[in-house]
């Protein structure tokens, strides 16, 4: 009995070890980060460039210009990867006190990483891009997984996860988990005038109207159970944001309606993803005075510059474009991420 008490006492012990020194090989290796924030962002993707870049019709230069094919972003991936980016939530890098002001916070990565984060813009498939060679919607496939409906060149409809950057995206984490920080994936900014992911929400006295908004709301429940988050990128989109003459009270009237028809889906965020990269950045300025009224702590533009501003009640940010454009006007914008003569599609 003695014999067996020892053994059994030889065998914890063992265990015991044996457990410390794994827990100890798969220690956290994370250290403080205090190097640069790269945000980029990018448009849906086209899928059949023929039809994008070549049509009789006259915006073709638009679609080479603001989209890249899939080709391109399935190259783009690999190369983010192997030049150790990681993507992170950008609510990692703050915190909202009980005050309502905003406070750095530190950042921890695995040693190497830099950290990515990826937004998506106009992620609402607009009708003016039917027949333009591009996803119609956001679906479920047979597995519940987000998917890509797309209509191919002779008309046949697919679902397929190859359609947009949405379940690309999906299944490059899967593969590589480790690109990836607590399952992170990228920030939808969406508009609402033509509806949300393909679903025509925007059309509230439409006979359908219940159907689309239920197609919508499953997808949305995925895409935030699966690493994704949402921004606003008001409501119109209009003009008047690029010239930067929105009045106030028509700021006003787009975000009422991007709180009742996009929020009211996706849910309250404070981030504000401005339309052509308009955030009003002047403290001052009444637009951005009232939005932040409206709950919004952090307002994303467009540069290549990096910028970062922390202050006490907002975070501003540059993002960088990913784009036809920028593959091919002074690129050497991108030699951070990737080197885009290894990216550009031959039939740009």
């Amino acid at each position: 009995m003695k014999n067996i008490i020892i053994s059994i006492l030889f065998i914890f012990c063992f265990l015991i070890s044996g457990t410390a020194f794994s827990a100890e090989s798969v220690k956290d290796t994370s250290v403080l980060y205090t190097g640069k924030i790269y945000h980029i962002f990018f448009h849906s993707l086209v899928i059949y460039p023929n039809l994008a870049f070549f049509s009789k019709k006259d915006d073709n230069q638009t679609y080479k210009d603001y989209m890249i094919t899939r080709d391109e972003f399935e190259k783009i991936l690999p190369e983010l990867y192997k030049n150790n980016f990681v993507l992170i939530e950008i609510n990692s890098l703050y915190k909202v006190n009980s005050d309502n002001s905003i406070e750095k916070q530190n950042l921890y990565l695995p040693v190497g990483k830099k950290p990515l984060i990826i937004s998506l813009d106009d992620l609402n498939y607009y009708r003016t891009k039917k027949d333009r060679g591009m996803a119609n919607k956001l679906v479920l496939d047979q597995n519940g997984n987000v998917a890509t409906e797309i209509v191919t060149p002779d008309g046949k409809i697919e679902i397929t996860r190859d359609g947009d950057i949405v379940p690309l995206l999906d299944d490059f984490v899967i593969a590589h988990p480790d690109f990836s920080i607590d399952g992170a994936k990228g920030i939808i900014a969406l508009t609402g005038f033509d509806g949300v992911l393909g679903y025509r929400t925007s059309k509230i006295y439409a006979k359908n109207y219940s159907t689309e908004i239920l197609g919508a709301q499953k997808v949305i429940e995925k895409l935030k159970s699966t690493g994704w988050s949402f921004a606003s990128h008001s409501y119109s989109h209009r003009a008047s944001f690029v010239a930067g003459t929105i009045s106030l009270e028509e700021l006003k009237k787009d975000t009422e309606l991007w709180r009742d028809r996009v929020a009211s889906l996706v849910g309250n965020t404070n981030i504000f993803i401005g339309p052509f990269g308009q955030v009003f950045r002047n403290k001052n300025d009444p637009r951005r005075i009232y939005l932040m009224s409206q709950g919004f702590k952090v307002f994303c533009g467009v540069g290549m510059d990096l910028y970062i501003n922390y202050s006490s009640n907002y975070l501003d940010m540059n993002r960088a474009d990913i784009d036809g454009y920028r593959l091919t006007h002074a690129s050497f914008y991108l030699k951070d991420y990737f080197d885009p003569k290894l990216i550009v599609d031959y039939l740009r």
